[in-house]
């Protein structure tokens, strides 16, 4: 089983940066010999596709550990006409940033977080105040060691102090902020104070816009409630038109557990449809108490022994809303508008999907952490078990692409959702492994419904 890991491997993808508040542009990869064949493949003629109301099986693997069994009701919410399209990824230019800038700040200025003239002396009068004291984390110091990291602090200030304005710059474009990838700063909008990150890094995790309040980034307070799922998404759906993003759809809406605000998720459509998002939903028990969580599968990671690795999440914009309107707006990895290849996919028979998903269902299903329960229980000294139930299985669409290459292709997949529980059977299993403690429901099979190889959801190929 796949569970997420963050690799935050840098790209050898060369960029070509355009200097003052000029639009960045990269320039598109080739299409793969893989992924050329697929979209010759999903040309092929089709007359009509029907599948089976349900999917059922059942599998033991490594050596009896591990049961898998399904009773699963096969949908296709958005039909079986789906098309097939390449994009690939481009950076945030000029006109995203002055199109975010202005409907979010409202015409006050962005400010950079360079330190003034003032901040400097101010930082330099609390050191030398009776309040200031040293980190409460720091190893114990003697006071001549104070004494010694006091005069430091106040150096440091005195030097910066040298070169600092006398007010904050105003950042409108890439460079602005001292780094010609990135847009930075805070600003203050009805009293309220945002933090802005916009930055280029395409080939990396950090291709990401966020806008966030200051207040809710730092959790001044623990409650963000306040409003319904229908207002939350009233306001989300209100935002994303006054941004002009008619190309992306609300996904998915799920109220954080303990804070209360609702996260909305919107994602990116070809021909109308949408590239569905992918949720993973935990619950735990143990010590009396019950939490349930939940995650976004969005490709956070990249190939992990291939030395030129690239990481491309996916196009997807999560928006948090919460009684004091929205808070929070993250929009990761835009990508250039699809080029559709073809409007009516072809796609492989059911009965063949169904069959090598027998086939494969044991074996891409591992444990926790990528490890084999056999291996898992020879290294812990003691014996666990797994059962999967596979609940779903539905059609939508999927970026995919090679390793190595920044080139996707959108494709019509199967994901065979389903629901483990990871366990220490017998009497003497502690609190947290005893049966039914621990539930994660996720896809644990996607097939590629052209071909039916199996795609990793986290990795994106």
């Amino acid at each position: 089983m796949k569970k997420n890991k963050m690799q935050l491997l840098s790209c050898l993808l060369a960029l070509t940066m355009l200097s003052g508040c000029a639009g960045q542009q990269t320039q598109p990869e080739a299409t793969s010999v893989n992924q050329a064949m697929l979209i010759e493949k999903s040309a092929q003629e089709q007359e009509s596709y029907s599948f089976p109301e349900k999917f059922t099986g059942d599998w033991t693997a490594q050596e009896g550990k591990l049961t898998i069994h399904a009773d699963a009701q096969v949908v296709a919410e958005q039909g079986v006409v789906l098309p097939t399209a390449t994009v690939t990824p481009r950076e945030f230019t000029q006109e995203d940033v002055d199109t975010l800038l202005r409907v979010f700040l409202k015409g006050e200025p962005l400010r950079g977080f360079v330190l003034t003239k003032q901040e400097c002396q101010d930082s330099i009068d609390y050191v030398n105040s009776p309040q200031w004291h040293a980190d409460p984390d720091a190893p114990e110091q003697t006071p001549e060691q104070l004494e010694q990291r006091r005069k430091d602090i106040i150096a440091y200030y005195v030097e910066q102090m040298k070169t600092a304005p006398e007010e904050k710059p105003i950042v409108r474009c890439f460079g602005d902020s001292g780094d010609p990838k990135e847009v930075s700063g805070t600003a203050k909008v009805d009293g309220v104070e945002y933090v802005v990150s916009i930055k280029n890094d395409v080939g990396n995790f950090w291709t990401r816009a966020e806008i966030i309040r200051h207040d809710f980034k730092y959790w001044d307070k623990q409650d963000w409630g306040g409003v319904s799922k229908e207002d939350a998404i009233s306001q989300g759906n209100a935002l994303m038109q006054e941004l002009g993003f008619d190309a992306y759809v609300l996904d998915d809406a799920q109220q954080q557990p303990h804070s209360g605000e609702w996260q909305l998720v919107y994602v990116p459509t070809v021909n109308g449809i949408r590239l569905s998002s992918v949720r993973e939903d935990r619950f735990e028990s143990h010590e009396g108490n019950a939490y349930n969580s939940f995650q976004y599968s969005t490709y956070h990671c990249s190939e992990e022994t291939n030395p030129d690795s690239v990481s491309w999440p996916m196009d997807i914009i999560f928006i948090s809303v919460g009684g004091d309107g929205i808070l929070s707006f993250t929009w990761f990895s835009p990508s250039t508008e699809p080029v559709v290849k073809e409007s009516q996919t072809a796609l492989m028979s059911f009965d063949e999907i169904a069959s090598i998903a027998n086939t494969m269902l044991p074996i891409v299903i591992l444990g926790p952490k990528e490890t084999s329960l056999v291996d898992l229980d020879r290294i812990n000294g003691f014996e666990t078990h797994m059962d999967v139930e596979i609940t779903k299985v539905s059609l939508t669409l999927m970026r995919i692409r090679d390793k190595g290459f920044l080139q996707g292709t959108i494709v019509p997949v199967w994901d065979f959702w389903g629901t483990w529980n990871w366990y220490e059977p017998g009497d003497g299993a502690s609190d947290s492994m005893r049966k039914g403690a621990n539930y994660t429901t996720q896809p644990m099979l996607t097939l590629n419904a052209i071909d039916g190889s199996v795609v990793n959801r986290l990795l994106g190929y």
